[in-house]
């Protein structure tokens, strides 16, 4: 029997499938500056997300629980890699240097530190999964992620850096 506190591992594939979601809902908003098939593929990432939890609730038990944490959570990884790469989609490709500073800080910083927080919570209540250098790491790579993003997103360093870039090639 699972105590109100206890968190189960198909809590994260939720938070992806509602990163997807997310994504789609925004894309299909910034409709003119990402191509037209975005907002579909987001969304059939998120109904496999669901097909996933309706396969574990049968499936996956006799794994354990360890198993069904590392699927939940690549599934997981997956939607914040995606929002991680829109970012960069709107800085390399469109250089759209305001909306992908806008972004960073409106979608991606607090996607990955809802996403960490959680994470760091359901660490806490399975020790085995996580050891405690590893559960400090987290927290000070996503306090990390967001304050680099910033500088790095500022428009004259973009901008210089892919104009350098640009010369390479």
């Amino acid at each position: 029997m699972l105590s109100p506190s206890q968190m189960l591992p198909e809590f994260f594939a939720f938070l992806g499938i509602d990163l997807f979601l997310a994504l789609s809902l925004l894309t299909c908003l910034l409709e003119d500056r990402f191509p037209k098939a975005m907002p579909y593929v987001y969304q059939v990432a998120a109904v496999v997300g669901f097909g996933h939890i309706l396969i574990s609730r049968d499936f996956l038990a006799v794994f354990g629980e360890y198993t069904r944490f590392w699927i939940c959570f690549l599934y997981l990884m997956v939607g914040l890699a995606n929002v991680l790469a829109l970012n960069i989609y709107l800085v390399a490709l469109k250089r759209l240097y305001t909306i992908a500073k806008i972004w960073s800080g409106a979608v991606t910083f607090p996607s990955v530190l809802i996403c960490m927080f959680f994470v760091y919570q359901y660490s806490l209540m399975q020790s085995a999964l996580f050891p405690p250098v590893l559960q400090i790491g987290l927290l000070a790579s996503a306090f990390v992620m967001g304050t680099s993003a910033s500088v790095l997103l500022s428009s004259e360093i973009a901008r210089k850096l892919f104009r350098r870039n640009k010369e390479v090639i």
